[in-house]
């Protein structure tokens, strides 16, 4: 899997929902709850990586970078 990949498509899914862009993949991101559920569901179904709720670091979801980091380091 790679990182890039992974990187473009959360940008994606993020900004068509928040109706948002982000300029870089290290922006903060100012997402809310449901939009970290969407996420986490999403990153299920594209990716194959369930994410355990009980031991998710929500700081993972500061940036496009944080996010990639964690889907690319639960698939290896």
């Amino acid at each position: 899997m790679e990182r890039t990949d992974v990187t473009t498509k959360l940008k994606e899914l993020i900004e068509s929902e928040t109706k948002t862009t982000i300029g870089s993949d290290d922006q903060e991101l100012d997402i809310d709850s449901f939009m970290m559920m969407m996420v986490i569901t999403f990153i299920d179904e594209q990716f194959n990586i369930s994410l355990d709720m009980d031991e998710l670091d929500f700081d993972a979801f500061t940036s496009l970078n944080s996010l990639a980091d964690l889907v690319v380091n639960k698939s290896s």
